[in-house]
């Protein structure tokens, strides 16, 4: 068990895992907020007017795309990552799924707060 503890205690602090995982969290966070933007604009199109922009609704599409590709993209990186680290499969696919999981739920958690605090 003490072994155990000083491998993950080493993959989080020496290695910089943990700055990876924030830098994770950081990255989905922001994409999440353009998909989230990109609804809003969807949901909101009659009334915005912003000058220079003919069709709000096709821009909102186009940020809600680019914030989706953002966050599939960072979810193929950690996956990446995991996959790069020398555990036993059953806790590489524990911590995949933990991850998948997680970046699913965060997801919806900041497109709920963004989208319904406007109203």
């Amino acid at each position: 068990m003490r072994a155990f503890t000083q491998s993950v205690t080493q993959a989080l602090f020496d290695r910089g895992g943990l700055k990876a995982a924030f830098e994770h969290v950081r990255n989905l966070v922001i994409a999440t907020v353009l998909v989230a933007a990109g609804f809003e604009t969807i949901k909101r199109f009659d009334v915005i007017d912003f000058p220079g922009l003919s069709n709000p609704r096709f821009a909102g599409y186009v940020v809600a795309g680019i914030g989706c590709a953002l966050i599939v993209l960072n979810l193929l990186a950690g996956l990446r990552q995991l996959s790069r680290l020398r555990w036993h499969f059953a806790l590489q696919t524990a911590l995949t799924i933990i991850y998948m999981v997680f970046s699913l739920r965060m997801v919806q958690l900041i497109i709920l707060f963004r989208t319904n605090s406007c109203q």
